[in-house]
């Protein structure tokens, strides 16, 4: 089984409720905030990444499932998930947008994304926009996330912070998405606590060009610190796929790391994902 563990779908750019102007210009472009950007590579007609268009990449590539995870830069899209979730369920597990909203009404908030619109976790940007949530107010909604085994996705993620809410609730899976922006330290706490995981989205983005040689001495490096069962292919589609193939980042795996075992693929790109 092989599942990305990290993409994004939307189908319309918005930033209602953000305070942020945002618009699908078409093939590929957008604009946002005076400029204007490549939000998808420019085969993307609308410039809109739907969930059917990325069913027909797995289908290319052999890809069974992803995870969906959110970005404020892209609006809001937990309605949208929704209908995902309902349409394609097989393919797709959906993450809810953590906002301010949830540090006034925690379960309330928790209630409409996961009981109503049976999206399976959290995108948390932390510390970018919420410094702390390992937070007492929080807490019974992360616990909640304990109980029924949602993990809550961290961008990056503030160690500190990190580690406190691991070490008050070590049954809530955690992961630090963005390969844990690349630093030891973070790495170093998926190999302390058991259910904390690392993501690749991101991982070869800045690292010159394909087959990024210093992505895979980041990745062995990652291996030595956090164990390779810690880790989970992820590749930011469509975001990261605008320079390069959707099929590279699955080949920068499968072909390129030929410092990798076969079980250790099959760890990277599903198993442990699949938990």
């Amino acid at each position: 089984m092989i599942i990305d563990a990290h993409i994004h779908l939307w189908n319309c750019l918005h930033g209602q409720g953000l305070g942020i102007e945002r618009e699908a210009l078409g093939w590929g472009l957008a604009h946002s905030e005076g400029r204007t950007y490549y939000a998808t590579p420019p085969s993307f007609e609308k410039s809109l990444s739907t969930w059917e268009l990325a069913v027909a990449h797995f289908d290319w590539l052999g890809i069974d499932r992803a995870v969906v995870l959110q970005e404020f830069m892209d609006g809001k899209q937990d309605d949208y998930l929704a209908q995902v979730r309902r349409e394609c369920p097989e393919r797709f597990s959906c993450t809810a947008l953590f906002d301010e909203t949830y540090f006034d009404d925690p379960m309330g908030q928790f209630r409409k994304a996961i009981d109503e619109k049976k999206l399976q976790g959290f995108l948390v940007i932390t510390p970018g926009r919420f410094p702390e949530i390992a937070v007492s107010g929080l807490m019974p909604m992360w616990r909640e996330c304990a109980d029924r085994g949602l993990p809550i996705v961290l961008k990056d993620g503030d160690v500190a912070d990190v580690r406190k809410l691991a070490e008050a609730i070590p049954e809530l899976k955690i992961v630090m998405s963005h390969f844990g922006a690349n630093t030891v330290e973070r790495w170093q706490l998926a190999a302390e606590f058991p259910n904390i995981y690392i993501d690749s989205g991101g991982l070869t983005y800045n690292q010159g060009p394909y087959p990024w040689c210093s992505a895979q001495e980041l990745l062995q490096k990652a291996i030595e610190v956090a164990g390779v069962e810690k880790i989970m292919w992820g590749t930011d589609y469509p975001r990261l796929t605008i320079d390069v193939s959707y099929k590279q980042q699955l080949e920068f795996v499968t072909e390129e790391c030929d410092f990798l075992s076969e079980e250790q693929k099959s760890l990277i790109l599903g198993e442990t994902a699949a938990k």
